[in-house]
């Protein structure tokens, strides 16, 4: 604190006043800095709720066509792995999905499952 009465002449009593008012402003934009960044923006997307209503439907945060989208793509889904994801590609190349509800007839997607990925698929129609 020496060095700023070189060019100042504050006494010990303001030298004390104006640390604490300093440190005061620090700590206040480092509060605003972390709430700024931790609070999402207004226009930011909102996570989907999934009610099992079946007259409405919902869309997950991504959407994949079965008829198209390569096996990687697919293992993102939940309780998609590897293999299921391989049965898929494999039954696409003899049959096209018409609907959502017909990636059921792949062994190993049961009701359940369905379920869990319909928000995720979107069948296109030619």
């Amino acid at each position: 604190m020496g060095s700023l009465n070189r060019y100042f002449d504050f006494s010990t009593g303001q030298l004390r006043f104006l640390t604490v008012l300093c440190s005061i402003a620090i700590v206040l934009a480092l509060y605003l800095f972390v709430k700024t960044y931790a609070t999402p923006a207004p226009d930011a997307p909102t996570l989907p709720v999934i009610l099992g209503d079946q007259k409405t439907e919902y869309t997950g945060l991504f959407v994949l066509d079965p008829n198209t989208a390569p096996a990687d793509s697919l293992e993102l889904l939940p309780g998609i792995g590897r293999v299921l994801a391989d049965r898929i590609v494999e039954y696409r190349l003899h049959s096209r999905f018409s609907s959502e509800i017909d990636i059921t007839e792949v062994k190993g997607v049961g009701p359940k499952l369905f379920e869990r990925i319909r928000p995720y698929l979107k069948v296109s129609r030619p």
